[in-house]
């Protein structure tokens, strides 16, 4: 087995122990976590079934209420078919389950097709991975709807780059192909607007298809948005809509949550958290402002004339983690980067970047936050002491940035190294005989 097949295979088999350790976690620790999202699913629905307004329903005992686009709530009205949240809650379990198995094997194809061997153990850990991973396991456990959207997302991605494979072939006359390749695109646009509606932050991708000139996908995706945005305002109405925008969405911002830096349990990833830490008397909004400084210039660098699909794998992979870094992004949407994620680890040659980026990748496995280590810490069977010095030990790391944060910039240090790598090697003079 190839060394680098063997550090690929270590990212995905790390990443699915620790998921596995999470959900253990969980069962022994927190039993209260599961279904905890899809509980506020049900709630909503059952509040939209009676005509009530569902964005201010809470279930009981909770805080938590409902935050996606209004024409979303439409798809957990079955649900209301039960009393009880817990058959909902187990069916969309199954439904992320076979999600995730299409969307493995849809990345496995993929990757093979690049050349990479791809034999049964990699196809069960890229399942797992999607699945039960450490970042895919707590939204598993939480009812959420993640895995839905990333199975989209990594299909959406996968269309994409396999028309831009077969773009080279567009010159050759073959007209029927051309008409492939364009549904092609249209479909990826149309799967990519999907989580992008539901979640927001994985609109960035547009920045991507914007450089490819990938104008099929771009309308197809905004014709989507546009078409679930329509249906949402004849099901529910302007003034639900009103109130998504100004309760729900712009809610997610969360700039006071950064005002005198960010809190250490807080379990977010963004490079905002070491600006509010570092600078803690500044207008939180600045934060916005430097991180977008700090991750400019790497993307710049990154989409500089892009030749190989490798440089174009490498190009979208930093997008989605510029993307990451610059929301207030929960530490679960680091599971959007799984498509790239899994086909850069197989793609990468071997070298300084690749070394940079397998690192960042088995870094950013650990997706703890303080809070996390806390009550690890606790339920361990370790002194008072010793569990108090590791907390103490710890805190200024992880209130400066969490592992996910530190594995996604080694992640893009890689991406900077590679492409300086490929450059040298193209400047060299060539030997002649």
């Amino acid at each position: 087995m190839q060394r680098e097949r063997r550090a690929t295979l270590a990212v995905l088999a790390s990443a699915v122990a620790l998921g596995v350790a999470t959900l253990a976690h969980y069962a022994v620790n927190r039993p209260g976590t599961f279904g905890i999202d899809y509980e506020v699913y049900h709630a909503a629905a059952r509040a939209a079934r009676r005509g009530a307004d569902f964005y201010a329903v809470s279930p009981d005992g909770s805080h938590f209420q409902y935050l996606y686009p209004p024409v979303t709530v439409l798809v957990f009205l079955p649900s209301t078919l039960a009393e009880s949240w817990w058959p909902g809650f187990l069916a969309l379990t199954a439904m992320s389950l076979a999600a995730s198995a299409v969307a493995a094997r849809e990345l496995c194809r993929y990757v093979a097709s690049l050349g990479s061997e791809v034999g049964r153990l990699d196809a069960a850990l890229v399942f797992a991975f999607l699945a039960v991973s450490s970042h895919s396991m707590p939204s598993l456990a939480y009812g959420q709807v993640n895995h839905l959207l990333v199975a989209a997302f990594v299909v959406g991605i996968v269309r994409l780059a396999e028309d831009r494979d077969r773009d080279r072939d567009k010159d050759r006359g073959r007209d029927r192909d051309r008409d492939r390749n364009r549904d092609r695109q249209s479909r990826a646009g149309a799967l990519l607007a999907v989580p992008a509606f539901v979640k927001i932050f994985p609109g960035a991708v547009g920045l991507y298809l914007l450089r490819r000139r990938a104008w099929r996908a771009i309308a197809a995706a905004v014709g989507t948005a546009a078409g679930l945005t329509v249906a949402g305002l004849l099901a529910f109405g302007v003034d639900t809509y009103r109130t998504y925008v100004v309760d729900a969405l712009l809610a997610r911002r969360e700039v006071d949550a950064f005002a005198g830096g960010l809190s250490p349990t807080r379990a977010m990833v963004t490079l905002r958290r070491p600006l509010s830490v570092t600078f803690p008397t500044v207008d939180p909004t600045w934060y916005a402002v430097g991180a977008a400084v700090l991750l400019a210039p790497v993307l710049a660098v990154l989409y500089r004339r892009p030749d190989s699909r490798t440089d174009w794998h490498v190009a979208l992979h930093a997008t989605l983690v510029a993307t990451l870094l610059w929301f207030p992004s929960l530490l679960v949407y680091y599971a959007y980067l799984t498509p790239t994620l899994v086909v850069c680890c197989y793609d990468l040659p071997p070298g300084r970047g690749r070394s940079l980026f397998v690192a960042g990748a088995l870094v950013a496995n650990l997706s703890v936050s303080y809070r996390g280590v806390s009550e690890a810490l606790r339920t361990l069977p370790v002194s008072g002491d010793f569990a108090d010095f590791v907390r103490e030990l710890l805190r200024p790391v992880l209130m400066l940035g969490t592992p996910v944060l530190y594995g996604c910039l080694l992640m893009l240090a890689g991406c900077v190294v590679y492409r300086a790598e490929v450059e040298e090697s193209e400047s060299r003079p060539r030997r002649t005989e």
